[in-house]
């Protein structure tokens, strides 16, 4: 089956930050979506997650189909590089979570490092398609922490991978199916600290992508927005006859 795919992309910067150190990318024109939350204070997260989608935003993805997962990777890769020579020069700490999207027909190419999430709604089911790069996650894989415990946790913000805070960039990746209907959800973490998986399943179960972005951003103002929130929702849609756009 073809798919076609629409996103809606919204970031505010809150109610207590200053500076938003979300950025965000909407290449709706080669299926490409990224949302990076930058660290390392103000103007040095900022920077950091603009270079990130700036290395993303000039990628061509016009090449071969089998090239691309590659190219997208070198260009995050770059990222990396620019971000811990400018972080070391300075002698400051520097870097940015990155979750990333890029559709091929019905193959769906997720990447992320960082605590930024991707979420999948599949008819009613809600499904976190990434894995937090945090130190207390990594305390619950080992059975040392209760999932239940780990939102509380002193150390929930504490994260064990980020773009640019290593020379060698570590990154986790997977390849979905898509299928008509299918709605992926991308945000960083300012969302997630404020709404749960319970509303946002809901949220997105209804209306348009438009109407679910507006909404999501609604809720973290309603309770206060601590921090910076980027979200890009995005539909896969049968393709009609008409409306049929050229496999990527």
């Amino acid at each position: 089956m073809q798919l076609r795919y629409r996103s809606a992309p919204r970031t505010h910067v809150g109610l207590v930050r200053k500076v938003n150190e979300d950025a965000m990318l909407a290449r709706d024109d080669v299926a490409l979506w990224v949302v990076a939350d930058g660290m390392g204070g103000h103007d040095n997260g900022q920077w950091a997650s603009q270079t990130l989608v700036g290395q993303l935003a000039a990628l061509d993805l016009r090449i071969n189909r089998n090239a691309r997962g590659a190219a997208i990777v070198h260009a995050i890769e770059e990222g990396n590089r620019a971000i811990n020579t400018a972080a070391s020069a300075a002698g400051k700490q520097m870097g940015t979570t990155a979750v990333l999207v890029h559709c091929d027909a019905d193959d769906v190419l997720l990447i992320w490092v960082g605590d930024s999430r991707i979420y999948r709604l599949r008819g009613g089911d809600f499904a976190q398609m990434t894995r937090d790069h945090t130190l207390v996650q990594d305390l619950v894989d080992r059975g040392s922490l209760h999932p239940d415990e780990a939102e509380s946790h002193p150390m929930s913000h504490v994260l064990s991978r980020a773009v640019g805070t290593e020379p060698i960039l570590r990154y986790d990746s997977a390849v979905d199916k898509a299928r008509a209907g299918d709605r992926y959800l991308l945000c960083s973490d300012g969302l997630t600290k404020c709404v749960t998986d319970e509303r946002m399943a809901a949220i997105l179960s209804a209306g348009t992508i438009d109407a679910v972005a507006d909404r999501l951003i609604a809720e973290t103002l309603e309770c206060g927005a601590p921090d910076n929130t980027t979200v890009v929702v995005l539909s896969a849609e049968e393709a009609t006859a008409l409306g049929m756009r050229p496999a990527l």
